[in-house]
Protein backbone atom coordinates (compact mmCIF):
# COMPACT_ATOMS: atom_id res chain seq x y z
CA UNK A 1 0.00 0.00 0.00
CA UNK A 2 2.82 2.39 0.92
CA UNK A 3 4.60 1.50 -2.33
CA UNK A 4 1.48 2.38 -4.36
CA UNK A 5 1.17 5.73 -2.59
CA UNK A 6 4.85 6.51 -3.33
CA UNK A 7 4.38 5.62 -7.02
CA UNK A 8 1.25 7.75 -7.22
CA UNK A 9 3.04 10.72 -5.64
CA UNK A 10 5.97 10.34 -8.04
CA UNK A 11 3.54 10.26 -10.97
CA UNK A 12 1.92 13.52 -9.91
CA UNK A 13 5.37 15.04 -9.34
CA UNK A 14 7.02 13.86 -12.56
CA UNK A 15 4.15 14.70 -14.96
CA UNK A 16 4.25 18.48 -14.39
CA UNK A 17 8.05 18.39 -14.56
CA UNK A 18 7.89 16.63 -17.96
CA UNK A 19 5.30 19.11 -19.17
CA UNK A 20 7.55 21.94 -17.95
CA UNK A 21 10.40 20.60 -20.11
CA UNK A 22 8.13 20.61 -23.19
CA UNK A 23 7.15 24.21 -22.44
CA UNK A 24 10.79 25.20 -22.11
CA UNK A 25 11.63 23.54 -25.44
CA UNK A 26 8.75 25.39 -27.09
CA UNK A 27 10.01 28.65 -25.56
CA UNK A 28 13.49 28.03 -27.01
CA UNK A 29 11.86 27.35 -30.40
CA UNK A 30 10.36 30.84 -30.35
CA UNK A 31 13.42 32.54 -28.86
CA UNK A 32 16.01 31.24 -31.31
CA UNK A 33 14.66 33.35 -34.19
CA UNK A 34 14.01 36.41 -32.00
CA UNK A 35 16.83 36.40 -29.42
CA UNK A 36 19.27 33.58 -30.34
CA UNK A 37 21.76 34.32 -27.54
CA UNK A 38 19.02 33.91 -24.93
CA UNK A 39 17.94 30.70 -26.67
CA UNK A 40 21.49 29.34 -26.48
CA UNK A 41 21.65 30.09 -22.74
CA UNK A 42 18.37 28.22 -22.23
CA UNK A 43 19.69 25.25 -24.22
CA UNK A 44 22.85 25.07 -22.11
CA UNK A 45 20.78 25.20 -18.92
CA UNK A 46 18.44 22.46 -20.07
CA UNK A 47 21.31 20.19 -21.14
CA UNK A 48 22.76 20.39 -17.64
CA UNK A 49 19.62 19.03 -15.96
CA UNK A 50 20.60 16.65 -13.11
CA UNK A 51 17.15 16.14 -11.55
CA UNK A 52 15.33 12.77 -11.59
CA UNK A 53 13.56 13.94 -14.76
CA UNK A 54 15.72 12.53 -17.51
CA UNK A 55 15.32 13.85 -21.04
CA UNK A 56 13.97 11.26 -23.47
CA UNK A 57 15.93 10.48 -26.63
CA UNK A 58 13.38 12.49 -28.61
CA UNK A 59 13.81 15.48 -26.27
CA UNK A 60 17.60 15.22 -26.55
CA UNK A 61 17.36 15.23 -30.34
CA UNK A 62 15.03 18.21 -30.30
CA UNK A 63 17.40 20.06 -27.97
CA UNK A 64 20.29 19.36 -30.35
CA UNK A 65 18.15 20.56 -33.25
CA UNK A 66 17.38 23.80 -31.43
CA UNK A 67 21.12 24.23 -30.79
CA UNK A 68 21.82 23.67 -34.49
CA UNK A 69 19.26 26.29 -35.57
CA UNK A 70 20.55 28.72 -32.92
CA UNK A 71 24.10 28.34 -34.28
CA UNK A 72 22.75 29.33 -37.71
CA UNK A 73 21.25 32.50 -36.30
CA UNK A 74 24.55 33.38 -34.62
CA UNK A 75 26.59 32.77 -37.79
CA UNK A 76 28.29 29.63 -36.42
CA UNK A 77 27.81 27.67 -39.64
CA UNK A 78 30.61 25.13 -39.15
CA UNK A 79 29.30 24.25 -35.68
CA UNK A 80 25.77 23.91 -37.12
CA UNK A 81 27.00 21.49 -39.81
CA UNK A 82 28.80 19.34 -37.21
CA UNK A 83 25.75 19.19 -34.91
CA UNK A 84 23.45 18.39 -37.84
CA UNK A 85 25.63 15.58 -39.22
CA UNK A 86 26.15 13.94 -35.85
CA UNK A 87 22.50 14.04 -34.80
CA UNK A 88 21.09 13.05 -38.20
CA UNK A 89 23.17 9.87 -37.91
CA UNK A 90 22.05 9.43 -34.30
CA UNK A 91 18.38 9.74 -35.29
CA UNK A 92 18.92 7.04 -37.91
CA UNK A 93 20.50 4.70 -35.32
CA UNK A 94 17.71 5.35 -32.81
CA UNK A 95 15.12 4.78 -35.56
CA UNK A 96 13.70 8.26 -34.92
CA UNK A 97 13.57 9.02 -38.62
CA UNK A 98 11.07 11.85 -38.18
CA UNK A 99 13.92 13.98 -36.76
CA UNK A 100 16.23 13.49 -39.75
CA UNK A 101 14.77 16.05 -42.22
CA UNK A 102 15.06 18.78 -39.58
CA UNK A 103 18.82 18.21 -39.24
CA UNK A 104 19.15 18.05 -43.03
CA UNK A 105 17.47 21.47 -43.25
CA UNK A 106 19.88 22.89 -40.68
CA UNK A 107 22.87 21.49 -42.58
CA UNK A 108 21.59 22.82 -45.92
CA UNK A 109 20.97 26.28 -44.40
CA UNK A 110 24.58 26.39 -43.18
CA UNK A 111 25.88 25.51 -46.67
CA UNK A 112 23.58 28.18 -48.12
CA UNK A 113 25.11 30.73 -45.71
CA UNK A 114 28.49 29.74 -47.17
CA UNK A 115 27.09 30.25 -50.68
CA UNK A 116 27.66 26.54 -51.37
CA UNK A 117 24.50 25.73 -53.33
CA UNK A 118 25.98 22.55 -54.80
CA UNK A 119 25.90 20.89 -51.39
CA UNK A 120 22.78 22.65 -50.09
CA UNK A 121 20.35 21.78 -52.90
CA UNK A 122 20.70 17.95 -52.90
CA UNK A 123 20.42 17.96 -49.09
CA UNK A 124 17.22 19.99 -49.33
CA UNK A 125 15.83 17.60 -51.94
CA UNK A 126 16.43 14.73 -49.51
CA UNK A 127 14.83 16.71 -46.69
CA UNK A 128 11.70 17.57 -48.69
CA UNK A 129 11.30 13.96 -49.81
CA UNK A 130 11.74 12.62 -46.24
CA UNK A 131 9.35 15.23 -44.83
CA UNK A 132 6.64 14.12 -47.23
CA UNK A 133 7.22 10.43 -46.55
CA UNK A 134 7.24 10.89 -42.76
CA UNK A 135 4.42 13.50 -42.75
CA UNK A 136 6.45 16.23 -41.05
CA UNK A 137 4.90 19.55 -42.19
CA UNK A 138 7.24 21.62 -40.01
CA UNK A 139 10.38 20.35 -41.74
CA UNK A 140 8.61 20.45 -45.12
CA UNK A 141 7.80 24.15 -44.66
CA UNK A 142 11.39 24.99 -43.72
CA UNK A 143 12.86 22.84 -46.51
CA UNK A 144 10.65 24.46 -49.15
CA UNK A 145 11.43 27.91 -47.76
CA UNK A 146 15.18 27.32 -47.92
CA UNK A 147 14.99 25.83 -51.40
CA UNK A 148 12.90 28.82 -52.52
CA UNK A 149 15.54 31.21 -51.16
CA UNK A 150 18.34 29.41 -53.02
CA UNK A 151 16.32 29.25 -56.27
CA UNK A 152 15.73 33.01 -55.97
CA UNK A 153 19.47 33.58 -55.56
CA UNK A 154 20.30 31.51 -58.65
CA UNK A 155 17.49 33.17 -60.69
CA UNK A 156 15.29 30.06 -60.90
CA UNK A 157 12.18 32.12 -60.23
CA UNK A 158 9.39 29.71 -61.21
CA UNK A 159 10.77 26.96 -58.94
CA UNK A 160 11.21 29.46 -56.10
CA UNK A 161 7.64 30.70 -56.48
CA UNK A 162 6.19 27.17 -56.39
CA UNK A 163 8.18 26.22 -53.28
CA UNK A 164 7.36 29.40 -51.36
CA UNK A 165 3.66 29.28 -52.22
CA UNK A 166 3.48 25.64 -51.13
CA UNK A 167 5.33 26.44 -47.89
CA UNK A 168 2.83 29.22 -47.17
CA UNK A 169 -0.12 26.96 -47.96
CA UNK A 170 0.88 24.13 -45.61
CA UNK A 171 2.07 26.39 -42.78
CA UNK A 172 -1.31 26.05 -41.05
CA UNK A 173 -0.80 22.25 -40.88
CA UNK A 174 2.38 22.53 -38.82
CA UNK A 175 0.67 22.92 -35.46
CA UNK A 176 -1.27 19.66 -35.80
CA UNK A 177 1.68 17.26 -36.00
CA UNK A 178 2.26 14.86 -33.11
CA UNK A 179 5.73 16.07 -32.02
CA UNK A 180 6.69 19.73 -32.14
CA UNK A 181 10.30 20.05 -33.42
CA UNK A 182 11.22 23.49 -34.75
CA UNK A 183 9.37 25.97 -36.91
CA UNK A 184 10.51 29.30 -38.43
CA UNK A 185 8.07 32.22 -38.04
CA UNK A 186 5.64 32.65 -40.91
CA UNK A 187 7.06 36.07 -41.74
CA UNK A 188 10.30 34.35 -42.83
CA UNK A 189 8.37 32.87 -45.79
CA UNK A 190 6.95 36.33 -46.52
CA UNK A 191 10.48 37.78 -46.48
CA UNK A 192 11.60 35.17 -49.02
CA UNK A 193 8.57 35.86 -51.23
CA UNK A 194 9.22 39.61 -51.00
CA UNK A 195 12.81 39.12 -52.21
CA UNK A 196 11.53 36.98 -55.09
CA UNK A 197 9.02 39.67 -56.11
CA UNK A 198 11.71 42.36 -55.92
CA UNK A 199 14.04 40.38 -58.19
CA UNK A 200 11.17 40.21 -60.68
CA UNK A 201 10.73 44.00 -60.49
CA UNK A 202 7.47 43.74 -58.50
CA UNK A 203 8.51 46.32 -55.91
CA UNK A 204 5.07 47.55 -54.90
CA UNK A 205 3.60 44.05 -54.20
CA UNK A 206 6.82 43.16 -52.37
CA UNK A 207 6.42 46.20 -50.12
CA UNK A 208 2.69 45.63 -49.51
CA UNK A 209 3.19 41.95 -48.72
CA UNK A 210 5.76 42.74 -46.03
CA UNK A 211 3.80 45.65 -44.63
CA UNK A 212 0.75 43.42 -44.07
CA UNK A 213 2.90 40.65 -42.57
CA UNK A 214 4.40 43.02 -40.01
CA UNK A 215 0.91 43.86 -38.74
CA UNK A 216 -0.39 40.28 -38.96
CA UNK A 217 2.52 38.38 -37.40
CA UNK A 218 3.74 40.99 -34.86
CA UNK A 219 7.40 39.82 -35.00
CA UNK A 220 9.93 40.61 -32.27
CA UNK A 221 13.68 40.95 -31.84
CA UNK A 222 15.93 39.89 -34.70
CA UNK A 223 12.99 38.86 -36.93
CA UNK A 224 11.44 42.31 -36.59
CA UNK A 225 14.75 44.03 -37.42
CA UNK A 226 15.27 41.87 -40.53
CA UNK A 227 11.72 42.56 -41.71
CA UNK A 228 12.06 46.31 -41.00
CA UNK A 229 15.26 46.56 -43.06
CA UNK A 230 13.57 44.65 -45.90
CA UNK A 231 10.51 46.95 -45.80
CA UNK A 232 12.78 50.01 -45.97
CA UNK A 233 14.60 48.50 -48.95
CA UNK A 234 11.31 47.80 -50.77
CA UNK A 235 10.20 51.38 -50.03
CA UNK A 236 13.40 52.72 -51.61
CA UNK A 237 12.88 50.58 -54.70
CA UNK A 238 9.31 51.88 -54.91
CA UNK A 239 10.49 55.53 -55.05
CA UNK A 240 6.91 56.71 -54.40
CA UNK A 241 7.25 55.73 -50.72
CA UNK A 242 9.58 57.57 -48.33
CA UNK A 243 12.05 55.26 -46.60
CA UNK A 244 13.56 57.72 -44.11
CA UNK A 245 11.21 56.89 -41.22
CA UNK A 246 11.45 53.16 -41.96
CA UNK A 247 15.26 53.29 -41.83
CA UNK A 248 15.09 55.18 -38.54
CA UNK A 249 12.76 52.51 -37.10
CA UNK A 250 15.16 49.77 -38.22
CA UNK A 251 18.13 51.54 -36.57
CA UNK A 252 16.18 51.82 -33.31
CA UNK A 253 15.92 48.02 -33.26
CA UNK A 254 19.70 47.43 -33.42
CA UNK A 255 20.01 47.17 -29.58
CA UNK A 256 17.86 44.02 -29.83
CA UNK A 257 20.91 42.19 -31.28
CA UNK A 258 23.37 40.62 -28.86
CA UNK A 259 26.39 39.44 -30.89
CA UNK A 260 28.99 41.15 -33.07
CA UNK A 261 28.17 38.95 -36.08
CA UNK A 262 24.46 39.79 -36.00
CA UNK A 263 25.28 43.50 -35.70
CA UNK A 264 27.75 43.28 -38.60
CA UNK A 265 25.11 41.72 -40.88
CA UNK A 266 22.56 44.39 -39.95
CA UNK A 267 25.12 47.19 -40.35
CA UNK A 268 25.88 45.93 -43.86
CA UNK A 269 22.18 45.91 -44.78
CA UNK A 270 21.56 49.37 -43.31
CA UNK A 271 24.69 50.68 -45.08
CA UNK A 272 23.13 49.62 -48.37
CA UNK A 273 20.06 51.70 -47.49
CA UNK A 274 22.26 54.68 -46.61
CA UNK A 275 24.13 54.31 -49.91
CA UNK A 276 20.85 54.33 -51.84
CA UNK A 277 19.92 57.68 -50.29
CA UNK A 278 23.44 59.04 -50.98
CA UNK A 279 24.57 59.18 -47.35
CA UNK A 280 28.02 57.88 -48.34
CA UNK A 281 30.00 58.76 -45.19
CA UNK A 282 27.57 56.88 -42.94
CA UNK A 283 27.49 53.91 -45.32
CA UNK A 284 31.32 53.71 -45.37
CA UNK A 285 31.48 53.89 -41.58
CA UNK A 286 28.98 51.02 -41.13
CA UNK A 287 30.62 48.88 -43.81
CA UNK A 288 34.09 49.27 -42.32
CA UNK A 289 32.77 48.07 -38.94
CA UNK A 290 31.07 45.10 -40.62
CA UNK A 291 34.16 44.21 -42.66
CA UNK A 292 36.35 44.23 -39.54
CA UNK A 293 33.95 41.81 -37.81
CA UNK A 294 33.69 39.45 -40.80
CA UNK A 295 37.48 39.32 -41.18
CA UNK A 296 37.88 38.63 -37.47
CA UNK A 297 35.27 35.84 -37.53
CA UNK A 298 36.59 34.43 -40.84
CA UNK A 299 33.23 34.71 -42.59
CA UNK A 300 34.47 34.50 -46.20
CA UNK A 301 31.23 35.03 -48.12
CA UNK A 302 30.09 37.95 -45.95
CA UNK A 303 33.56 39.51 -46.19
CA UNK A 304 33.43 39.27 -50.00
CA UNK A 305 29.98 40.90 -50.19
CA UNK A 306 30.96 43.68 -47.78
CA UNK A 307 34.18 44.39 -49.70
CA UNK A 308 32.20 44.67 -52.94
CA UNK A 309 29.61 47.01 -51.43
CA UNK A 310 32.24 49.16 -49.70
CA UNK A 311 34.21 49.40 -52.94
CA UNK A 312 31.05 50.50 -54.76
CA UNK A 313 30.39 53.26 -52.20
CA UNK A 314 34.03 54.42 -52.35
CA UNK A 315 33.97 54.55 -56.16
CA UNK A 316 30.81 56.68 -56.07
CA UNK A 317 32.29 59.01 -53.45
CA UNK A 318 35.54 59.43 -55.44
CA UNK A 319 38.07 57.27 -53.55
CA UNK A 320 39.17 55.07 -56.45
CA UNK A 321 42.53 53.70 -55.12
CA UNK A 322 41.05 52.24 -51.95
CA UNK A 323 37.96 51.05 -53.82
CA UNK A 324 40.01 49.14 -56.44
CA UNK A 325 42.09 47.47 -53.71
CA UNK A 326 38.96 46.21 -51.99
CA UNK A 327 37.31 45.15 -55.25
CA UNK A 328 40.38 43.22 -56.37
CA UNK A 329 40.42 41.42 -53.02
CA UNK A 330 36.73 40.53 -53.46
CA UNK A 331 37.35 39.28 -57.01
CA UNK A 332 40.32 37.18 -55.88
CA UNK A 333 38.20 35.59 -53.14
CA UNK A 334 35.38 34.94 -55.63
CA UNK A 335 37.77 33.22 -58.05
CA UNK A 336 39.34 31.09 -55.30
CA UNK A 337 35.96 29.98 -53.90
CA UNK A 338 34.16 29.68 -57.27
CA UNK A 339 31.52 32.22 -56.25
CA UNK A 340 30.69 33.15 -59.84
CA UNK A 341 27.42 34.86 -58.94
CA UNK A 342 29.33 37.27 -56.69
CA UNK A 343 31.88 37.86 -59.46
CA UNK A 344 29.08 38.89 -61.83
CA UNK A 345 28.08 41.60 -59.36
CA UNK A 346 31.69 42.77 -58.88
CA UNK A 347 32.32 43.10 -62.61
CA UNK A 348 29.00 44.91 -63.10
CA UNK A 349 29.97 47.54 -60.49
CA UNK A 350 33.31 48.16 -62.21
CA UNK A 351 31.78 48.26 -65.69
CA UNK A 352 29.13 50.80 -64.60
CA UNK A 353 31.82 52.93 -62.93
CA UNK A 354 33.97 53.11 -66.08
CA UNK A 355 30.92 53.95 -68.22
CA UNK A 356 30.27 56.93 -65.92
CA UNK A 357 33.93 57.92 -66.31
CA UNK A 358 33.71 57.71 -70.10
CA UNK A 359 36.34 54.94 -70.24
CA UNK A 360 34.37 52.60 -72.51
CA UNK A 361 37.34 50.34 -73.25
CA UNK A 362 37.65 49.38 -69.56
CA UNK A 363 33.86 49.17 -69.26
CA UNK A 364 33.78 46.72 -72.18
CA UNK A 365 36.61 44.70 -70.62
CA UNK A 366 34.63 44.20 -67.40
CA UNK A 367 31.46 43.43 -69.34
CA UNK A 368 33.34 40.59 -71.08
CA UNK A 369 34.52 39.31 -67.69
CA UNK A 370 30.97 39.64 -66.38
CA UNK A 371 29.53 37.52 -69.19
CA UNK A 372 32.25 34.92 -68.62
CA UNK A 373 31.36 34.74 -64.94
CA UNK A 374 27.64 34.55 -65.84
CA UNK A 375 28.37 31.62 -68.15
CA UNK A 376 30.26 29.88 -65.36
CA UNK A 377 27.30 30.57 -63.06
CA UNK A 378 24.95 28.93 -65.55
CA UNK A 379 27.24 25.90 -65.95
CA UNK A 380 27.64 25.66 -62.19
CA UNK A 381 23.87 25.64 -61.67
CA UNK A 382 23.42 23.12 -64.49
CA UNK A 383 25.99 20.81 -62.87
CA UNK A 384 24.21 21.24 -59.52
CA UNK A 385 20.88 20.25 -61.07
CA UNK A 386 22.52 17.20 -62.68
CA UNK A 387 23.99 16.27 -59.31
CA UNK A 388 20.49 16.51 -57.81
CA UNK A 389 19.14 14.24 -60.53
CA UNK A 390 21.95 11.73 -59.98
CA UNK A 391 21.27 11.76 -56.24
CA UNK A 392 17.62 10.95 -56.84
CA UNK A 393 18.46 8.17 -59.30
CA UNK A 394 21.04 6.62 -56.97
CA UNK A 395 18.52 6.76 -54.12
CA UNK A 396 16.01 4.88 -56.30
CA UNK A 397 18.64 2.31 -57.26
CA UNK A 398 19.51 1.76 -53.58
CA UNK A 399 15.83 1.26 -52.80
CA UNK A 400 15.48 -1.27 -55.62
CA UNK A 401 18.62 -3.15 -54.57
CA UNK A 402 17.34 -3.28 -50.99
CA UNK A 403 14.11 -4.83 -52.21
CA UNK A 404 16.04 -7.36 -54.30
CA UNK A 405 18.31 -8.20 -51.35
CA UNK A 406 15.44 -8.81 -48.95
CA UNK A 407 13.17 -10.58 -51.47
CA UNK A 408 15.14 -12.75 -53.93
CA UNK A 409 11.93 -14.33 -55.25
CA UNK A 410 10.54 -11.00 -56.32
CA UNK A 411 12.73 -10.89 -59.44
CA UNK A 412 10.87 -13.48 -61.48
CA UNK A 413 7.52 -12.33 -60.13
CA UNK A 414 8.32 -8.72 -61.04
CA UNK A 415 9.36 -9.77 -64.54
CA UNK A 416 6.10 -11.70 -64.99
CA UNK A 417 4.08 -8.77 -63.64
CA UNK A 418 5.88 -6.25 -65.86
CA UNK A 419 5.21 -8.38 -68.95
CA UNK A 420 1.57 -8.72 -67.92
CA UNK A 421 1.27 -4.96 -67.36
CA UNK A 422 2.91 -4.19 -70.71
CA UNK A 423 0.53 -6.54 -72.50
CA UNK A 424 -2.46 -4.97 -70.75
CA UNK A 425 -1.26 -1.48 -71.60
CA UNK A 426 -0.78 -2.46 -75.25
CA UNK A 427 -4.36 -3.77 -75.45
CA UNK A 428 -5.70 -0.64 -73.75
CA UNK A 429 -3.80 1.65 -76.13
CA UNK A 430 -5.11 -0.29 -79.13
CA UNK A 431 -8.69 -0.08 -77.86
CA UNK A 432 -8.35 3.65 -77.15
CA UNK A 433 -6.95 4.27 -80.64
CA UNK A 434 -9.85 2.44 -82.29
CA UNK A 435 -12.35 4.28 -80.10
CA UNK A 436 -10.76 7.64 -80.92
CA UNK A 437 -10.98 6.95 -84.65
CA UNK A 438 -14.64 6.02 -84.33
CA UNK A 439 -15.36 9.16 -82.29
CA UNK A 440 -13.58 11.43 -84.79
CA UNK A 441 -16.45 10.95 -87.28
CA UNK A 442 -18.96 12.24 -84.70
CA UNK A 443 -19.47 15.68 -83.22
CA UNK A 444 -17.00 15.97 -80.33
CA UNK A 445 -18.53 17.22 -77.09
CA UNK A 446 -16.15 19.50 -75.20
CA UNK A 447 -15.49 18.18 -71.68
CA UNK A 448 -16.17 20.15 -68.54
CA UNK A 449 -13.20 21.40 -66.55
CA UNK A 450 -12.13 18.59 -64.20
CA UNK A 451 -12.30 19.23 -60.49
CA UNK A 452 -8.51 18.94 -60.03
CA UNK A 453 -7.83 21.38 -62.87
CA UNK A 454 -10.49 23.73 -61.54
CA UNK A 455 -8.75 23.68 -58.13
CA UNK A 456 -5.43 24.42 -59.84
CA UNK A 457 -6.97 27.37 -61.70
CA UNK A 458 -8.63 28.73 -58.53
CA UNK A 459 -5.31 28.41 -56.71
CA UNK A 460 -3.48 30.27 -59.51
CA UNK A 461 -6.07 33.08 -59.44
CA UNK A 462 -5.90 33.30 -55.64
CA UNK A 463 -2.08 33.49 -55.55
CA UNK A 464 -1.98 36.03 -58.39
CA UNK A 465 -4.28 38.29 -56.37
CA UNK A 466 -2.26 37.73 -53.19
CA UNK A 467 1.17 38.64 -54.58
CA UNK A 468 0.04 41.04 -57.33
CA UNK A 469 1.15 38.97 -60.34
CA UNK A 470 -0.40 39.72 -63.74
CA UNK A 471 -2.77 37.02 -65.03
CA UNK A 472 -4.49 37.06 -68.43
CA UNK A 473 -7.21 34.84 -69.90
CA UNK A 474 -7.74 34.14 -73.60
CA UNK A 475 -11.07 32.75 -74.86
CA UNK A 476 -11.14 31.07 -78.30
CA UNK A 477 -14.35 30.21 -80.16
CA UNK A 478 -13.53 26.85 -81.78
CA UNK A 479 -17.00 26.09 -83.21
CA UNK A 480 -15.86 26.79 -86.79
CA UNK A 481 -13.22 24.06 -86.58
CA UNK A 482 -13.99 20.46 -87.58
CA UNK A 483 -14.34 18.21 -84.51
CA UNK A 484 -11.66 15.91 -85.92
CA UNK A 485 -9.22 18.86 -85.98
CA UNK A 486 -9.77 19.88 -82.34
CA UNK A 487 -7.03 17.57 -80.96
CA UNK A 488 -4.63 19.04 -83.56
CA UNK A 489 -5.58 22.57 -82.43
CA UNK A 490 -4.90 21.66 -78.79
CA UNK A 491 -1.53 20.14 -79.72
CA UNK A 492 -0.52 23.26 -81.65
CA UNK A 493 -1.59 25.52 -78.80
CA UNK A 494 0.34 23.44 -76.24
CA UNK A 495 3.47 23.69 -78.41
CA UNK A 496 2.97 27.47 -78.66
CA UNK A 497 2.39 28.09 -74.96
CA UNK A 498 4.75 27.94 -71.97
CA UNK A 499 4.90 25.08 -69.47
CA UNK A 500 3.21 27.14 -66.71
CA UNK A 501 0.30 28.22 -68.95
CA UNK A 502 -3.00 26.37 -68.49
CA UNK A 503 -5.24 25.32 -71.39
CA UNK A 504 -8.70 23.76 -71.06
CA UNK A 505 -12.11 23.63 -72.77
CA UNK A 506 -15.51 24.81 -71.55
CA UNK A 507 -18.84 23.03 -72.02
CA UNK A 508 -19.63 25.54 -74.81
CA UNK A 509 -16.73 24.22 -76.91
CA UNK A 510 -14.60 27.28 -76.25
CA UNK A 511 -10.89 27.00 -75.50
CA UNK A 512 -9.71 28.79 -72.34
CA UNK A 513 -6.05 29.71 -71.87
CA UNK A 514 -4.66 31.16 -68.62
CA UNK A 515 -1.36 33.05 -68.88
CA UNK A 516 0.41 33.71 -65.53
CA UNK A 517 2.84 36.69 -65.35
CA UNK A 518 1.48 38.12 -68.63
CA UNK A 519 0.39 41.72 -69.19
CA UNK A 520 -2.01 42.92 -71.91
CA UNK A 521 0.79 43.66 -74.38
CA UNK A 522 2.10 40.08 -74.10
CA UNK A 523 -1.45 38.70 -74.34
CA UNK A 524 -2.06 40.51 -77.65
CA UNK A 525 1.18 39.09 -79.08
CA UNK A 526 0.13 35.56 -78.11
CA UNK A 527 -3.34 36.11 -79.68
CA UNK A 528 -1.66 37.01 -82.99
CA UNK A 529 0.40 33.81 -82.79
CA UNK A 530 -2.76 31.81 -82.01
CA UNK A 531 -4.49 33.29 -85.08
CA UNK A 532 -1.59 32.12 -87.24
CA UNK A 533 -1.80 28.62 -85.75
CA UNK A 534 -5.60 28.46 -86.23
CA UNK A 535 -5.73 29.85 -89.77
CA UNK A 536 -5.31 26.49 -91.63
CA UNK A 537 -8.09 24.95 -89.49
CA UNK A 538 -10.64 27.80 -89.73
CA UNK A 539 -12.42 26.75 -92.98
CA UNK A 540 -12.20 30.31 -94.27
CA UNK A 541 -13.76 31.89 -91.15
CA UNK A 542 -12.01 34.50 -89.05
CA UNK A 543 -10.72 33.56 -85.60
CA UNK A 544 -13.04 34.85 -82.88
CA UNK A 545 -10.85 35.46 -79.82
CA UNK A 546 -11.48 37.48 -76.66
CA UNK A 547 -9.34 38.18 -73.63
CA UNK A 548 -9.45 39.63 -70.13
CA UNK A 549 -6.95 40.48 -67.40
CA UNK A 550 -7.28 39.63 -63.71
CA UNK A 551 -8.80 42.16 -61.32
CA UNK A 552 -8.97 41.85 -57.55
CA UNK A 553 -12.65 40.81 -57.45
CA UNK A 554 -12.39 38.28 -60.31
CA UNK A 555 -13.14 34.55 -60.36
CA UNK A 556 -12.69 32.21 -63.33
CA UNK A 557 -16.36 32.71 -64.23
CA UNK A 558 -16.12 36.51 -64.28
CA UNK A 559 -12.84 36.37 -66.26
CA UNK A 560 -14.53 34.22 -68.93
CA UNK A 561 -17.60 36.50 -68.95
CA UNK A 562 -15.49 39.62 -69.57
CA UNK A 563 -13.49 37.76 -72.25
CA UNK A 564 -16.80 36.90 -73.99
CA UNK A 565 -17.78 40.56 -73.94
CA UNK A 566 -14.40 41.47 -75.47
CA UNK A 567 -14.88 38.67 -78.00
CA UNK A 568 -18.25 40.12 -79.03
CA UNK A 569 -16.87 43.69 -79.24
CA UNK A 570 -13.97 42.60 -81.48
CA UNK A 571 -16.33 40.55 -83.66
CA UNK A 572 -18.69 43.52 -84.17
CA UNK A 573 -15.73 45.77 -85.02
CA UNK A 574 -14.56 43.29 -87.68
CA UNK A 575 -18.04 43.07 -89.17
CA UNK A 576 -18.40 46.86 -89.20
CA UNK A 577 -15.01 47.35 -90.88
CA UNK A 578 -15.87 44.62 -93.41
CA UNK A 579 -19.19 46.34 -94.26
CA UNK A 580 -17.43 49.68 -94.68
CA UNK A 581 -14.89 48.12 -97.02
CA UNK A 582 -17.64 46.48 -99.12
CA UNK A 583 -19.56 49.75 -99.47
Amino acid sequence: MIFRIVVLCLTFWLAPAWANIQDRLDTIDRLLYQYPTQALNEINTLENITSPIKLTETDKLRLSLLRCETFLQLGENEAAINVARMNEAKAKILKLDQARPYFLNCMAAAFNNYGDYRQALPILDSSVMLSRELKQPQSLVNGLRLRGIIDTQIDSYSSAFEDLVLASDIYSDTRSQAINWVLPPKISITLAMSQLLAKNGKFKPAYQLLEKALVRDDPKGKVLLTASIQVAKMAQLNHAISSDQLIKEAKNLLPELETAFELAVSYKDIAQLEYSRENYSRAIQLLEISLHTFIKQKSTIEKLRTQRLLAQVLLTSGNQPKAMTLMNQAIATGLQTFKYHELVLCYQVLSAYYVDQGNFEQAYHYQVLKFGAAENTFNFIKDTRLQQLNTRLSRQQIAHSAIDRHSPMLGSQAQFKSEYVLLTLFILVALMTIRQRLKSTKLAQAPKISSSLEQKIDKLIGHSKLVGFHLSLILIDSRHIFPADLPLLHTRLENLLREQDIITTTIDEEVVILLPHTQEKGTLKIIEQIKTVMQPLQQGDRANIGYSKLQQQDSLKSLIKRAKVKQLILKNRKQASHSTTTV
